[in-house]
């Protein structure tokens, strides 16, 4: 069995009745679930709420990045419709990254005491963004960049960040990092093919073996080739390959 179930679906691309018929067929099999589009297509307090009857976690993923005020505003209905993770984007400052767990914390305490606090994630550098574009946009290695933003989040009190696969064996090194949880997506399993709006990615077991919390995956579940079958014969594999990758890092512990 597995000691935690990593998958989150990403529901991206689809309509409302699309995206919960594929909620509702890997009920029980997945970790959780990622809203982004689904949040303006079915409003997020739709969405969200939906989206609890499947998963045991819900991402809503509206990557806030505003003024700390309109950020703490906004935190707060995500955390009152019952998101489980919402995500801000890291380049928002510490200030910001501050305010939206104060909110979030304040909405824990008056309206939802007995549910699990909204967690605050943020996101650090996007998959889609290359070596080089990295560099244009934030005149640093991708590396230097995510370590930053990293840091950002820590010094806020984040608990969760968004990084690339690519940068987990180096966040590895710094060991206060140690207590944020590390959201992953750019997963592409050997057998689909690499999306061409992602750079920075790699299978689930390199990902679970360098750390990764939770990995999350969209069109590999959502559209597997032929060969493999369904979502639900997708998610079996991705499954059994984390088993087994987890089950190496025991031995090596050993």
């Amino acid at each position: 069995m597995l000691e935690q179930n990593p998958i989150l679906v990403a529901l991206d691309g689809m309509s409302p009745e699309e995206a919960y018929g594929i909620a509702e067929t890997l009920k029980g099999l997945v970790g959780g679930f990622k809203a982004n589009n689904l949040l303006d297509a079915a409003g997020p307090e739709n969405a969200i709420r939906e989206l609890k009857k499947y998963g045991e976690i819900v991402m809503a993923d509206p990557k806030l990045h505003d003024i700390p005020n309109t950020v703490a505003n906004r935190m707060k209905e995500y955390a009152n419709f019952g998101a489980d993770f919402v995500t801000v984007k890291a380049e928002g400052g510490i200030e910001m990254m501050i305010a939206a767990i104060d909110s979030a914390e304040k909405v824990f305490a008056v309206k939802r005491p007995n549910l699990p606090i909204a967690r605050v994630v943020a996101v650090t550098v996007l998959t889609s963004l290359s070596e080089e574009e990295c560099q244009l946009i934030y005149h640093l290695p991708v590396k230097a960049a995510v370590l930053g933003f990293a840091k950002d989040a820590f010094i806020a009190g984040v608990d969760a960040i968004v990084c690339s696969p690519q940068e987990l064996e180096f966040l590895k090194r710094f060991k206060y990092l140690d207590s944020i949880d590390r959201l992953t997506p750019g997963i592409t399993p050997l057998w689909f093919a690499k999306p061409a709006d992602q750079k920075r990615v790699t299978p689930p077991s390199v990902a679970i073996k360098n750390g990764a919390s939770y990995i999350i995956i969209g069109r590999a579940i959502i559209k597997p080739p032929k060969e493999v079958g369904t979502s639900t014969d997708a998610v079996q594999r991705i499954l059994e390959e984390v088993e087994k990758t987890r089950e190496e890092m025991e031995a090596v512990k050993k």
